[in-house]
């Protein structure tokens, strides 16, 4: 059986293992099925994508050249594009098309306000007049009865007056969510075509990438059993490349790959009228929907493809190197500090430690640039990379002089300790005390944070494992080695809440949300979701484990 120190040493191992195989397998090529061909039907096109874009800002023009030099770029890789509105500068979009040999799905953007809806009619059918040869078909609004902006009967008397003033063979339809279509049959008279947005990973009960267009496939033909008279066609459908897991669903460059090209062949395979969304990459959606809202792009915000749509695909071929060369620099930097107290067992122990703090923290690192938005969320996120940091080489000292020669290990000061030491400079712990207490304490708060906003306010919140696994793992070890309770009452109450809330989170994720047939259950667990549990546990065991230890009945007779 294993000493206690070889189960630390295991661990150690166990964790700087994983980090390099991670970071191995994230630049591994993944072989996938190929597309058919370089060329998809169509696709969605929003020219939002630089940072300071976005179509909330009603004074903003794109230009132009913008447009042309965005559409010049999606005629190699498609024979259509689909708008949303004809403000902005959108309305130029039909001539340019024109102009490339490309076909619009001319969108008009329909809200709950009078004024704006008029000056989408009115632009929409000056270009439709215009550019009958581009436009190949018109869409009266985009999902305005999900958001609830029009009732039927409205949104009916807009689609008729465009099909009265635009040219006769022109088609006209409207675009929903696949389920807003089933529940609004009356609607179908009204339109040319039936347009329908099945997005598996927005859906209620989100499948595995593995099952995605097998899921998205069987929705098409349950509607088109329910419009036998009409042409179905599906107006959006796609995969993220980032951001959160829900349920089997994971958003990765990879899955986004394997889901356009699987999708692709399918619908041309089946005849199936398709158009994927997007275009670009969209930041301005992060703040709508989260980090992985502004991630659906089959190009980045700079117009450079994320993938082809041939040959094997790797999800961050850049990353591997840096990946390395930080676990490295983690590794100098404790080896320097710890220099002349060390036998080879407390270097393996730093090496190891080194390992998988480094590759933990260039995964939150890389997260940071993905996913930041403001100056506000890199000043927030910047800190606590800064104190991840620190608190590696923190934890890895006293940890690896343990492996070494078995020496003690020092004292975590409870936060009511460090606030008497910050108002009257109490010298009664010694100054890695008071840095390893106010590492715990911020790490405690960060992850109570978290947990109350994942089991409240879940949907568009990215798990920040990679963050908080280096801490969570220094301080369960710790806390595992040399169980005594330094912690005040508010900790264990955090700790507590993080150990809960981290467990609901994980149930939830895999398990609480019902199910349609015939899928059942899950078909993968959400990866995500049990990461930040095991992580929260870790976090939550450093502070009660020493708690239970002091609570059992021969400690306390011990003590007395």
């Amino acid at each position: 059986m294993l000493s206690k120190r070889g189960l630390v040493s295991l661990a150690l191992a166990a964790c700087a293992l994983f980090s390099i195989f991670y970071w191995w397998r994230a630049a591994e090529p993944r072989i996938l099925v190929d597309a058919l061909s370089d060329h998809l039907s169509c696709v969605s096109y929003a020219p939002y994508h630089d940072s300071d874009q976005s179509p909330f800002d009603k004074a903003l023009r794109i230009d132009p050249a913008q447009i042309e030099n965005d559409l010049t770029l999606l005629a190699q890789r498609f024979d259509c594009v689909r708008t949303y509105s004809v403000i902005h500068g959108l309305d130029d979009v039909p001539r340019v098309a024109q102009k490339l040999g490309m076909k619009v799905i001319l969108g008009l953007w329909i809200s709950g306000i009078a004024a704006d809806n008029e000056l989408q009619l009115a632009k929409g059918i000056e270009a439709a007049r215009k550019y009958p040869g581009a436009i190949r078909a018109i869409v009266v609004g985009n999902e305005v009865l999900l958001r609830r902006e029009q009732p039927v009967s409205a949104l009916r008397k807009y689609i008729e007056r465009v099909r009265a003033a635009v040219p006769p063979d022109m088609a006209v339809t409207y675009a929903d969510i696949w389920a807003f279509w089933q529940r609004n049959k009356e609607l179908a008279d009204a339109v040319s075509f039936i347009t329908i947005h099945i997005l598996p990973y927005w859906d209620d009960n989100p499948p595995a990438i593995e099952n995605a267009v097998g899921y998205a496939d069987a929705i098409y033909w349950r509607v088109k059993e329910d419009f036998k008279d009409k042409e179905v066609m599906i107006g959006e459908t796609g995969w993220p490349s980032y951001g959160r897991q829900r349920l089997g669903a994971e958003p990765s460059l990879v899955n986004e790959a394997r889901f356009i090209r699987e999708f692709a062949v399918r619908m041309a395979l089946e005849k199936v009228p398709y158009n994927v969304i997007e275009a670009f990459d969209q930041p301005w959606k992060r703040k709508e929907e989260g980090a992985v809202g502004g991630y659906w792009g089959i190009l980045d915000g700079a117009g450079v493809a994320k993938f082809p749509f041939r040959g094997p695909v790797a999800e961050a071929p850049s990353w591997r190197l840096p990946a390395y060369g930080v676990m490295g620099l983690f590794f100098a930097a404790l080896l320097f500090l710890e220099r002349r107290r060390l036998n080879s067992d407390g270097v393996l122990a730093l090496l190891a430690i080194g390992i998988a703090g480094g590759g933990a923290w260039t995964s939150f690192f890389r997260d940071m640039l993905i996913a930041n938005r403001s100056v506000f969320e890199w000043g927030v996120t910047g800190f606590y990379a800064a104190a991840a940091f620190v608190a590696t080489l923190a934890f890895a000292r006293p940890l690896a002089a343990w492996c070494a020669k078995g020496a003690p290990l020092p004292e975590v000061a409870a936060a009511s300790h460090l606030l008497r030491w910050l108002r009257r400079n109490d010298q009664s712990h010694s100054p890695q005390a008071r840095l390893l207490g106010g590492l715990r304490f911020l790490f405690l708060f960060g992850a109570a944070f978290v947990g109350l906003l994942m089991v409240f306010d879940a949907r568009m919140r990215d798990f920040p494992s990679a963050l908080y696994a280096a801490p969570a793992l220094g301080l369960a070890l710790m806390a595992w080695i040399s169980p005594k309770n330094n912690a005040d009452l508010e900790e264990v109450l955090l700790a507590g809440w993080i150990g809960f809330s981290g467990l609901w989170t994980a149930v939830n994720e895999n398990l609480a949300t019902p199910r349609l047939e015939p899928w059942g259950l899950p078909e993968g667990p959400n990866y995500h979701a049990l990461g930040w549990a095991c992580v929260s546990l870790l976090l939550a065991a450093s502070v009660l484990v020493p708690v239970f230890v002091e609570l059992r009945p021969g400690q306390r007779h011990d003590a007395e």
